[in-house]
């Protein structure tokens, strides 16, 4: 074995924690498929007492294809072998995106090509966006909607992550892992739109949606991961590990909408190429999407993070070393723009800037040193999300030190993030590394740094991914010339709070950090989303289980609209019955999402969140 090998191998094994010689083997000489893989995964996983739901998509591929058992091919194809590759550099997948996870795991072997019709089950004024009763797999979650008047109704776009696209055909509708529907009565009824469409073999729609409205009344914008197919890398194409936009033009009764082929934003590398001699340094796969949009200089960002491939250690006598100035793997925070043509169809690559980057890679730390937020060493950065204000300036926020906080870098807390990227800025004018601005900072039981208690130390009953995550959204006041951030984390209370600080446009100062939920219930209290009417007024949703109690995995929808930030208002619960995620079948992962989200028209808020009283996780609408 080489020094090369000798270093995947190393890299490789911790990530299923699986018996090394076995699973290296697969890594290194593909002998493997990946229900060998899953089922040595899921033998651990038994013996230790883990259900195989509680890594959910990871080892979901392999689930169904042992329920299907196929022969085993004599070699594993050129797509595995990549994925295989990604696996062993990105090292832990704990704090990567459930649609990055889907695709490392690879799809089941049962294809299918059925197409769904209209259809909008509701259980009172609770909507499902989508039609349970055609879906090709069990498990709709995390959602993303937009809204925009037209003319006395609104029209309404949501995605979601849809479990039915790993039994399509990825250059089928039906085999997109993105879902998405339509509504031109403001959310009572909609039409399944299947999926984004997709021409590339090589490319397939792996979830994460995301979704800005234009604001003339027929456009939206749609982002979603664009990975590799299982076809990949074996045509002699290149496939790349992306994010692409498809816009999406409603038909004039807001039934229908025509969806364009995928834009990827930018092209990170050949990840057919990962291990070959002539692999790029600079070799990365982007995650965790969010997208804005700007009507008034037709801007539209995107953020996402960054993942580039460390190489594989040096091994000798004395252990292994990565070389000095090497990549990391920890995550760089991006936002990247493009001005959108008024034919929004006309959207190409080359519309998109280079990527401007918020926040970079943070190297290792050197040896004996712990990681903390003045030191920024040896922590990963995740869970960006993006707003714009009127003339296209770009405000992020993310998290620093998620999943690293629990892998021994020496610092046990997160910190929440903002920066302002301004209009056509090649860099963070305010948030970057020389001028940090650290949300989180001052919370209840903060560290003098701002370093807060993270959810992903809680392992969340019910929530088959186990470990939460404190990852920000934000909004933009324009009524207030202000940027409004939310987040939940467990500084107060052990599963958390939803807490909510302003600052002014161009981020010359922070507000008071409130509470937003009324209760002190120790209820779970998670994944919250916001958006900001017309007149001011800031609506916050989050998930809620305050009515089963702190022991229940009973999960309500709740809400918060405020006058101002500072005015308390009474939360209101949004569904109108909960969801027992103990007892709800999913093939997603995580089976009620990484995010929810919420948007306005102006006047009325529209909600959007994962529920399972149907019995499997749905997209449900609802508005106040």
């Amino acid at each position: 074995m080489s020094m090369s090998q000798a270093g995947e191998s190393h890299a490789f094994c911790p990530v299923l924690h699986l018996p090394p010689a076995r699973f290296c083997q697969s890594a290194l000489g593909l002998v493997m498929t990946w229900a060998d893989v899953m089922t040595v995964a899921r033998n651990k996983l038994n013996r230790a007492g883990t259900t195989v739901a509680g890594l959910g998509l990871l080892l979901t591929a392999g689930a169904v294809a042992s329920a299907h058992p196929t022969p085993a091919p004599a070699k594993a194809s050129a797509s595995s072998v990549m994925r295989s590759r990604v696996a062993s550099r990105l090292g832990r997948t704990d704090p990567l995106s459930s649609g990055l996870r889907a695709w490392l795991a690879g799809p089941p072997s049962k294809p299918a090509s059925a197409r769904r019709t209209a259809a909008a089950p509701s259980i009172g004024t609770n909507v499902d966006a989508n039609d349970p009763a055609l879906d090709l797999g069990a498990g709709q979650s995390e959602t993303a909607v937009a809204a925009q008047r037209r003319g006395a109704s609104t029209l309404l776009l949501v995605g979601w992550n849809d479990a039915s696209g790993m039994f399509g055909v990825p250059t089928t509708a039906s085999g997109s892992l993105t879902g998405v529907a339509v509504s031109g009565d403001g959310g009572r009824h909609f039409t399944d739109l299947i999926g984004l469409p997709n021409q590339n073999p090589d490319q397939h729609w792996s979830g994460d949606p995301s979704i800005a409205a234009l604001g003339d009344g027929r456009h939206f914008a749609v982002s979603s991961l664009y990975y590799p197919s299982t076809s990949a890398c074996s045509d002699g194409r290149p496939a790349y590990g992306t994010i692409a936009v498809s816009m999406a033009t409603a038909n004039a009764a807001g039934t229908s909408a025509t969806l364009s082929l995928p834009v990827p934003v930018t092209l990170p590398g050949n990840l057919c190429s990962l291990g070959s001699p002539g692999q790029s340094s600079q070799l990365s796969t982007l995650d965790k999407d969010w997208i804005s949009f700007d009507p008034a200089s037709r801007t539209l960002a995107v953020s996402y993070t960054r993942f580039f491939f460390p190489p594989p250690p040096v091994c000798g006598p004395n252990g292994c070393t990565v070389p000095p100035g090497s990549h990391t793997g920890t995550g760089q925070i991006e936002v990247i723009r493009a001005h959108v043509p008024t034919n929004p169809a006309a959207l190409s690559t080359a519309s998109f800037t280079k990527p401007v980057v918020a926040w970079g890679e943070e190297p290792a730390c050197p040896a004996g040193r712990p990681s903390s937020e003045k030191a920024r060493c040896g922590a990963a950065d995740q869970g960006a999300y993006v707003g714009l204000a009127p003339g296209g300036d770009a405000y992020l926020g993310w998290e620093r030190n998620i999943s690293s906080n629990s892998s021994g870098n020496g610092d046990p807390s997160v910190y929440i993030h903002a920066a302002l990227v301004p209009a056509r800025a090649s860099q963070a004018s305010v948030g970057g590394p020389s001028h940090p601005v650290v949300l989180s900072a001052g919370q209840p039981h903060a560290n003098p740094s701002g370093g807060v208690k993270s959810l992903d130390t809680v392992a969340i009953a019910g929530y088959d991914r186990g470990p939460g995550q404190d990852f920000p959204r934000l909004a933009i006041n324009t009524r207030t010339r202000s940027v409004v951030f939310v987040w939940n984390d467990a500084s107060l209370h052990p599963l958390g709070d939803i807490w909510l600080r302003t600052a002014p446009l161009g981020l010359a100062g922070l507000g008071r950090t409130v509470r937003v939920n009324d209760d002190s219930s120790y209820g779970l209290h998670f994944l919250p989303a916001v958006s900001v009417r017309s007149n001011g007024s800031i609506c916050t949703s989050w998930y809620d289980r305050r009515l089963g109690g702190a022991n229940s995995t009973r999960t309500d929808y709740f809400a918060d609209c405020r006058a101002t930030a500072g005015d308390n208002s009474r939360d209101i619960a949004v569904t109108t019955g909960a969801t027992d995620w103990a007892a709800t079948s999913s093939l997603i992962f995580p089976n009620f999402g990484d995010y929810t989200d919420n948007a306005t028209d102006g006047t009325h808020t529209y909600f959007a969140w994962s529920d399972g009283r149907l019995g499997i996780p749905q997209p449900f609408i609802d508005h106040r």
